[in-house]
C-alpha cells in the first residue's frame, strides 16, 4: 500500500487517540447451531477516515508500527470482553512473532486478566499464518509457555500464505481455521472441496478442531456441513457486533435441519461418548487434603482436576501423595503443584475407532492410562482401555 501524507496522518491519529474499537463475531457449531466462542475483531472509529483495518495493519508493517497497533487492538478487545458469557471462549488475533515480548507477557498474566473477569482457559490466541515466523525455536518455546498457563492456540488462515502441515504439526493447535478463500464458492470448486475434505480427515485424526471462516451463503454452509466441518464463522451466520449477540433462530434451525440425521445417529452409536463413565473430580482451588482423604479411604487411585468452568486441567495419582512407606502428604502443598497434564484428551463425538488409534499411538508408559472425554472443552468423563477392548470383543 502506498503511503500518502493523508493516510499517514490518519494512521498516527488512530494510534495516538486510540481510535479503535472491538466487535465480536460468533464461532458456531455446525452440528447444533450453538455458539462456542467469539472472535474479537478491530474496527476504526476515526471519522472521517478512508482506511480499512486491513490497510491499517499493512501500513503498520511498512512503518515499523505493528507492535503499537497490535497492542492497542488487543487491549481494546480485553476491555470490551468483560460481558463475554461465562461459558464461552474469546479468540484474540496475535502476531506470532511477538509472543515472547515482555509487554505481551505482562498483558496476559493472571492478575491482568482478572481485571477483565477472564481466565487463561477462556482465551485462544489466533496466530496468523500470513507472516513468516522469524525464529521457530523461540516461537515453539512461547507456545509451550502459554499452553502451560492454560491458553489455547488456533492457527489462522490455514491454506494461505506461510501455512503448512509441518508448521501445524510443530504447534499442535487446539483449533485450525480454514482460510476464507478456500470457503468462497466451495460448492462450485472441486479443488477447494477436496482440500477441505482432506483437512476434515486430518483434523479428526490429529484431535484438532476445524473452523471454516468466511461463510457468506447458505450454499457454502450446506456444503461444509456435508463435508463434516465442525465449526463455522461468517457473515451468513452472524455479522460482527458490538455486543455478544446470538445467531438468528432461523439460522440455528437451518443448521440443525442440514446436519445429516444418519451422521448424527452414527455419532451417537459409535462415538466414544457411548463408553464414557463418570469419575472422581476436584477443582483446582480445592485443598490437597480433599485429595488425600479420597486416596486414604481407597475411594480411587486417580482424581481428575477441573477449573471453575468444568474444563479439564490434568490428573493427580495416588502415588503422588503416597509411597511404599506410607503418606507423604504435605499440608502446605497445592493441587496445582502435582497435577499431571500428560493425558490423552478426545472430544465426545470422536469415533471409537479413531480413539483406539490415538490410544495405541501413545508412548508405552501411557498406553494403559484412561482417556479423558470432553464436550466443547468441558470434562464429561473417562474411558478405560479395558472398556475399549470389551467394545471390540463383544
Amino acid at each position: 500500500m502506498k503511503l500518502t501524507k493523508q493516510n499517514t496522518h490518519d494512521f498516527f491519529k488512530i494510534i495516538n487517540d486510540k481510535q479503535i474499537k472491538s466487535v465480536f463475531q460468533p464461532i458456531v457449531s455446525l452440528q447444533t447451531g450453538e455458539i462456542i466462542s467469539y472472535e474479537a475483531l478491530s474496527r476504526i472509529t476515526l471519522k472521517p477516515c478512508s482506511l480499512t483495518i486491513e490497510e491499517l495493519f499493512n501500513m503498520a508493517n511498512q512503518m515499523n508500527q505493528a507492535w503499537n497497533l497490535d497492542s492497542l487492538c488487543r487491549k481494546k478487545a480485553l476491555k470490551a470482553s468483560q460481558k463475554l458469557p461465562s461459558n464461552l471462549q474469546l479468540f484474540i488475533n496475535v502476531d506470532a512473532n511477538i509472543l515472547l515480548d515482555q509487554e505481551f507477557v505482562q498483558g496476559f498474566t493472571k492478575e491482568y486478566l482478572n481485571k477483565y473477569h477472564l481466565d487463561s482457559h477462556r482465551i485462544v490466541f489466533e496466530l496468523s499464518e500470513k507472516t513468516s515466523i522469524q525464529n521457530m525455536e523461540l516461537f515453539n518455546k512461547a507456545v509451550k509457555h502459554y499452553r502451560n498457563q492454560g491458553f489455547k492456540i488456533a492457527i489462522d488462515d490455514a491454506g494461505a500464505g506461510y501455512s503448512n502441515l509441518n508448521r501445524i504439526s510443530q504447534v499442535k493447535p487446539e483449533y485450525i481455521k480454514i482460510d476464507r478463500e478456500l470457503i468462497h464458492n466451495i460448492h462450485q470448486n472441486i479443488d477447494k472441496s477436496t482440500m477441505v475434505e482432506a483437512m476434515v480427515h486430518y483434523c479428526k485424526e490429529m484431535n484438532y478442531l476445524l473452523i471454516a471462516e468466511g461463510i457468506e451463503t447458505e450454499e457454502e454452509l450446506t456444503y461444509l456441513i456435508k463435508l463434516g466441518v465442525e465449526y463455522g464463522q461468517g457473515y451468513y451466520l452472524q455479522k460482527p457486533s458490538d455486543t455478544f449477540c446470538d445467531i438468528e433462530s432461523t439460522k440455528k434451525a437451518k443448521i440443525k435441519q442440514l446436519y445429516p440425521h444418519d451422521h448424527a445417529s452414527f455419532l451417537h452409536n459409535d462415538s466414544i461418548e457411548s463408553l464414557c463413565k463418570s469419575t472422581y473430580t476436584l477443582k483446582i482451588s480445592d485443598s490437597i487434603k480433599k485429595a488425600y482423604d479420597l486416596f486414604n479411604q481407597d475411594m480411587t487411585s486417580k482424581i481428575y482436576i477441573l477449573d471453575d468452568h468444568h474444563h479439564f486441567l490434568g490428573i493427580i495419582k495416588k502415588e503422588y501423595l503416597f509411597n511404599e512407606f506410607g503418606c507423604i502428604y504435605h499440608e502446605l502443598a497445592h493441587i496445582d503443584d502435582i497435577v499431571n497434564q500428560d493425558c490423552l484428551t478426545v472430544f465426545s463425538h470422536f469415533s471409537i475407532k479413531n480413539v483406539c488409534q490415538l490410544a495405541l499411538n501413545r508412548p508405552s508408559h501411557l498406553i494403559y492410562d484412561d482417556i479423558i472425554v470432553l464436550d466443547n472443552q468441558r470434562f464429561i468423563g473417562i474411558v478405560s482401555v479395558i472398556d475399549l477392548l470389551r467394545f471390540y470383543i463383544k
